[in-house]
């Protein structure tokens, strides 16, 4: 017994472990991120969601949303079974023991000829018996097994974490969008304030026989224009509010306001750090190398199947004919010994298995490549948005102060009857026009601070 298992522990600590051994993937970098016209160590992405998002209302709700959004507590709970199924890979190291009892009572026939004549026909049986069973791991198949957990384990944690940087970038943007819609509802309450103002005073000048009822009826349409923007708008506000309340796993209902977001992109310098920073912050580019990972992994475990197993296999236990004396010492029993087992012919099916296992990793690996490309390209198209909504509002700006300026003047011409309403008309579109506009470019700003933070992978820490 004593050379069986010395045995079995030199197998163990001289057993090899096939196939290549699992680590990150090699990626090309390119030396700047486009865009970022000062790289350097420190990322954007790098801030603590708090220290970017001030506004106490939005922080309120980005911290209702981490607590009760189910899609974030669906992946804590895939954290949970990567972890189970990490710790079931890691027992196949040890022993596994178990234990059986019994006991069996027989009655042999009298005409069966089996006893002789006026023997015993009765005859009992107990056991009480322990069974052991442990797998050396020659080829390093349990190794390979347990690398593949742990990294399925860390993606999962990985993919946690993607999931809250999308979640707080998620909320963030619904609330840029539902303080737009404010800002937009504001413009078109205001506007039909005014036009209303000047449908009353082009209704006394025709009743005065100043205007006719072509230039009532476009003042109206004028009128109607901002009217019909009121419901549009709040229809969507009511919408967005519901959108919300749903990433914060809540019912549909309001969302309280407050404070302003200019601060959010006023004392921002949005820089996309060194390449290698980008990798580390992106969770789903971390997810996808534990992927690849666990894809070399399995290779291993593919391999270690075409060959054969040992396993140390035993049992013992006490037997005894009666009940009574089950537990002296004359009843204990026992076998143990190595089992060497291993596929004859399996027709190509364990060489196919590790064909497979090496294209699972090829694909792997190209989903790792795509992610890391995607995530140079995101960071690229956040920083320009950034860089060109700026001077969109620059330009913006300057048109809505130059339409007032008509609108101003064509009212005066129109009053003082030196053109008709039409002049009117068409400046006060243009206003109305160049000013929603105007607040779906600071809008759309924010946005960019918003994604920004997100392609760089900030929010998850």
């Amino acid at each position: 017994m004593q050379s069986l298992v010395a045995l079995s522990g030199l197998l163990l600590l001289t057993s090899c472990v096939l196939g290549p051994q699992p680590g990150p993937p090699e990626a090309a970098l390119p030396g700047i991120i486009r865009g970022d016209s000062a790289p350097h160590g420190t990322s954007f992405g790098d801030k603590a969601w708090r220290k970017v998002f001030t506004d106490p209302t939005l922080r309120s709700l980005i911290a209702r949303a981490l607590a009760n959004n189910p899609d974030l507590v669906a992946a804590t709970y895939r954290i949970e079974q990567a972890r189970a199924r990490a710790n079931a890979a890691r027992a196949d190291w040890f022993p596994s023991i178990n234990g059986s009892t019994g006991g069996s009572a027989s009655y042999k026939s009298k005409n069966a000829g089996q006893v002789a004549p006026n023997g015993d026909r009765h005859s009992e049986s107990y056991d009480l018996t322990g069974l052991l069973s442990w797998e050396i791991d020659l080829w390093g198949g349990i190794r390979r097994s347990n690398q593949v957990a742990r990294s399925n384990l860390l993606a999962a944690e990985y993919l946690r974490d993607g999931v809250q940087t999308s979640l707080i970038a998620s909320v963030a943007s619904s609330y840029v969008q539902l303080k737009n819609l404010d800002e937009r509802l504001a413009i078109s309450k205001r506007t039909a304030d005014s036009r209303r103002s000047s449908l009353e005073l082009v209704t006394a000048r025709r009743d005065g026989g100043v205007s006719s009822d072509l230039e009532v009826g476009q003042a109206d349409a004028l009128l109607g224009q901002a009217l019909t923007a009121i419901p549009i708008t709040e229809q969507a506000i009511a919408a967005k509010e519901n959108a919300i309340r749903s990433l914060l796993g809540e019912f549909p209902g309001g969302v309280a306001r407050g404070g302003s977001l200019d601060k959010l992109d006023s004392s921002l310098t949005i820089r996309g750090g060194l390449p290698s920073t980008l990798m580390q912050r992106r969770p789903d580019i971390a997810a996808a190398s534990q992927d690849y990972q666990a894809a070399v992994a399995q290779i291993g475990v593919a391999e270690a199947l075409r060959l054969p197993s040992l396993a140390l296999t035993g049992s013992g236990g006490v037997i005894s004919d009666d009940l009574a004396n089950l537990l002296e010492g004359k009843s204990g029993a026992y076998t143990i010994g190595p089992r060497l087992a291993g596929p004859i012919f399996d027709a190509g099916r364990g060489k196919a298995r590790v064909d497979a296992a090496k294209a699972a990793a090829g694909e792997a690996l190209a989903a790792h490549d795509r992610a890391a490309k995607q995530a140079f390209r995101e960071a690229a198209d956040s920083i320009n948005a950034h860089f060109k909504t700026g001077q969109i509002i620059a330009e913006q700006s300057r048109l809505v102060d130059s339409n007032h300026k008509v609108a101003s003047v064509a009212n005066e011409r129109f009053q003082g009857g030196a053109s008709s309403y039409l002049e009117v008309l068409d400046a006060e579109r243009s206003l109305f026009t160049s000013e929603l506009d105007l607040a779906d470019a600071r809008r759309d700003r924010l946005l960019a601070v918003v994604e920004a933070y997100r392609a760089l992978g900030g929010g998850w820490k």
